[in-house]
């Protein structure tokens, strides 16, 4: 990926963070297991080719369900944990 393309998705995926960060922490309520989710949700935004092609309405969309998945993998994670 080229710099100027890495440059722009970066811009995009930054108006998202504390959105992610929001919806993350809303469904786990411990910051640490947010900061997580919503690290990895950004980074499987960042390989999406497709998500930097939609319009923002979409790409909120797309970032919700990504902060989804990401705080209940990330939750599943941490209770195998404590049951180890």
């Amino acid at each position: 990926m080229k710099k100027q393309e890495l440059t722009h998705r970066a811009g995009v995926l930054r108006q998202y963070e504390v959105y992610s960060y929001q919806v993350s922490y809303f469904l786990l309520e411990n910051e640490g297991l947010a900061k997580e989710a919503a690290t990895m949700a950004l980074a499987e935004l960042l390989r999406d080719d497709d998500f930097f092609h939609h319009p923002p309405v979409l790409q909120q969309q797309m970032t919700k369900r990504a902060c989804m998945k990401h705080s209940l993998r990330t939750k599943a994670d941490s209770l195998q944990q404590i049951v180890s």
